[in-house]
């Protein structure tokens, strides 16, 4: 059993989280990873560990992780996404 939940957004218009996959019953590890795009056109890449969450708590925590993320760049980003996996 896998799922993996994609969440993109772009000129700060955020799309719904997708979730593909079978998604876990009981909390599990995520592996996360978050991109953000700047006005240069530099993209910033991070990875992070999430563990004992479901889908449905995983999506506001890496959501806030990226809000942050953003934050330290100024909030001056032109489109910022996430990936998280479990298996």
């Amino acid at each position: 059993m896998s799922c993996t939940v994609t969440c993109i957004s772009v000129d700060g218009v955020t799309r719904q989280a997708l979730a593909r996959g079978n998604p876990p019953k009981k909390p599990s590890t995520w592996r996360a990873k978050a991109w953000l795009i700047l006005p240069s056109g530099v993209k910033q890449t991070h990875s992070s560990t999430v563990r004992g969450e479901t889908v449905h708590t995983l999506i506001p925590i890496v959501g806030a992780l990226i809000d942050s993320l953003i934050a330290d760049c100024g909030n001056v980003v032109t489109s910022a996404g996430w990936s998280a996996s479990t298996h």
